[in-house]
């Protein structure tokens, strides 16, 4: 009796049976792309704010450049330095204060010398919090699974401390490459199945 109740309604169980497992393998494939989609824009987050904090170190580090490390800036220290040691020289000979007017020179030169070299320190100090930026903004991507994102960011750090900008921007686009292809989206099953038979 029971045997003939399941072959009457085994049609019925067995559209109810493959219901749920579709309705198990729809639900599970949606709950997948939402992560995918998630993990994506997370990534996309980390890789727009390493990149932020990239800019602000080349900034911070251009203008160190601009206002310290170029030829012309260190000459017009020199001559800062020189004019003081002439101008502090002159003053006490006309004055007449000093036995040693070129003592009193060389001590004016020290003088401006030392407020040259301290305000060059502090714009190197200024490049630190940048580059504590650059550090925090990085550590997710060093840590993500696609191991060339994750090259391709420790290359980038390793350039921005060498301040060599041809290694960085060698660096940045091997970063931007790897970036794109970790955040491209990955082909359906139909794509790469039809991609293997062709």
């Amino acid at each position: 009796m029971q045997l003939d109740i399941l072959t009457q309604h085994a049609d019925t169980l067995l559209a109810t049976a493959l219901g749920v497992l579709l309705t198990h393998w729809r639900e599970r494939h949606v709950r997948r792309r939402e992560e995918r989609t998630a993990d994506t824009a997370a990534l996309g987050a980390q890789v727009d704010a390493f990149t932020i904090a990239l800019g602000a170190v080349r900034a911070v580090a251009a203008s160190n450049q601009v206002l310290w490390e170029r030829p012309r800036e260190k000459l017009r220290a020199s001559t800062i330095v020189g004019l003081g040691l002439i101008g502090g020289w002159a003053r006490a000979d006309a004055g007449g204060s000093s036995a040693w007017p070129m003592a009193a020179g060389l001590a004016d030169a020290a003088h401006l010398l030392s407020r040259e070299v301290h305000a060059s320190k502090l714009a190197s100090v200024n490049l630190h919090g940048p580059m504590l930026q650059l550090g925090a903004a990085a550590t997710p991507l060093l840590r993500h699974p696609d191991e060339r994102l994750a090259q391709a960011t420790d290359a980038v750090i390793t350039a921005a401390r060498a301040e060599d900008t041809a290694q960085l921007d060698a660096a940045v686009r091997a970063l931007a490459r790897a970036s794109r292809e970790a955040l491209a989206p990955q082909p359906s099953l139909w794509a790469r199945l039809r991609r293997r038979r062709d």
